[in-house]
């Protein structure tokens, strides 16, 4: 199985929400990418993207897509775009946005404060002796985190 580009990834996840409607910004794309990233470790035991997760003030962040996001404008993102063919056609990857989509498909602020929540992988990283904002957040910690969250939400 492929390990994307953290951009088309992030790109794939806008374009899904802009078929559906969703409104998209930046903190939320950040989040849902991270969302992704967590429930794909948890499940398949491997990264999905290229880039790790770093601890900033407003949660987790891909710092790389970031910065090739600001460039872009997310809404006019579509999944007919050239760069998300291969990604598109991933059958694993269509699934998991369309689960995140359908159970996450919340506010930016609501997801940033859910992503600050106490356990979280976030909240235990800035929380750690000498902690510098940037710092990446363990693999190790969001894959636990995310196989509880899995559990629960497949008891609810």
């Amino acid at each position: 199985m492929t390990q994307y580009q953290s951009i088309i990834l992030a790109k794939y996840i806008a374009a899904y929400f802009n078929d559906k409607g969703a409104d998209i910004n930046m903190t939320k794309i950040q989040k849902l990418t991270y969302i992704a990233y967590g429930i794909f470790l948890a499940v398949k035991e491997r990264p999905i993207i290229n880039e790790r997760p770093q601890a900033w003030p407003y949660g987790p962040v891909f710092p790389t897509t970031r910065n090739k996001l600001l460039n872009l404008d997310l809404n006019s993102i579509c999944l007919s775009d050239n760069d998300l063919k291969d990604i598109s056609s991933d059958k694993d990857i269509v699934d998991l946005v369309e689960l995140i989509y359908n159970n996450f498909n919340w506010s930016a602020a609501k997801l940033s404060k859910w992503s600050h929540k106490e356990g979280s992988p976030w909240e235990a990283t800035v929380s750690k002796q000498g902690f510098k904002w940037g710092d990446r957040i363990e693999d190790d910690r969001i894959k636990s985190y995310f196989k509880k969250l899995i559990v629960i939400k497949n008891d609810e």
